[in-house]
């Protein structure tokens, strides 16, 4: 990385929650402290590049959600697990790590997940960065239902819900990826996560984000990738914030901490202040 003499080394570690545990992975010095929630089938690995930029400046704090990644859940997932439950865990696990006040940047689902945080938890978000996020309103579980077995009987999951491989044109046509090693991320990522995959994003859709972004009271800056389709979410969501801005990083997928890392940093620094 640019300016870094040296890579960054991080802690790691698992934290116990209400029904399993939760993995972490930490490092940098600084007066704030910036928790980063990977995208959906993700894991915290994957911001391992903005993190070894963003470490030089603040504490961060990278966490693998609830089933995915190294954390671990006890039994088989529930249908939905919902956003609620995510929050919980995230915040719990900064109980524990000491963490009071902190900004959270999110993609995909972290970026929802932060949003309920910051929702539910004003005196203690201080920023909410989104990367990618789709903050809509809600689906009925009806439709959640049928949209489960769509999947399976269009061979995105099996009959267990475990994802199955997705082809690379899938993963270029809906996200905008063109990086094969990003690909093969994914699909590892997915792998680890498993059956939690469908039910966290059943959360996502069940819940109606439009009904709390009035209540979030820090500022909140809502980033995407200028080849992804997220941007399309922003102008809604940010007409109901107190404090909410859009930003596009340009020539980047629907992922651009992994597309621009550099530039996701960079953009991410800027509206933090640091």
């Amino acid at each position: 990385m640019s300016g870094l003499s040296k890579p960054m080394v991080f802690d790691e570690g698992t934290i116990p929650v209400t029904g399993g545990m939760i993995h972490y992975v930490s490092g940098g010095e600084g007066e704030q402290t910036l928790v980063l929630l990977h995208k959906l089938g993700g894991w915290a690995a994957e911001w391992r590049w903005v993190m070894q930029i963003l470490s030089t400046r603040m504490r961060i704090i990278a966490l693998d959600l609830t089933g995915h990644g190294a954390s671990k859940m006890e039994g088989h997932p529930p249908f939905i697990a919902t956003q609620e439950e995510l929050a919980a865990h995230v915040m719990s696990a900064l109980d524990t790590l000491g963490e009071d006040r902190i900004a959270i940047a999110g993609s995909s689902i972290g970026g929802c997940v932060g949003a309920v945080c910051a929702a539910f938890w004003p005196e203690r978000v201080t920023s909410l960065i989104t990367v990618g996020s789709a903050l809509a309103g809600g689906t009925e579980r009806e439709v959640l239902k049928a949209d489960a077995e769509k999947a399976i009987a269009n061979g995105f999951f099996d009959a267990n819900e475990n994802p199955m491989p997705r082809d690379p044109s899938y993963m270029e046509r809906i996200f905008a990826m063109s990086n094969p090693a990003h690909m093969e991320e994914m699909t590892l990522s997915r792998k680890a996560a498993g059956r939690w995959i469908q039910p966290c994003a059943r959360g996502v859709g069940l819940y109606n984000y439009m009904s709390i972004l009035s209540r979030i009271e820090a500022p909140v800056l809502m980033s995407y990738g200028a080849k992804g389709n997220y941007g399309r979410f922003a102008g809604d969501a940010i007409a109901l914030m107190k404090d909410g801005r859009s930003e596009a990083i340009e020539g980047s997928s629907a992922f651009p901490h992994q597309d621009k890392p550099e530039e996701t940093a960079v953009t991410m620094m800027s509206f933090l202040g640091v």
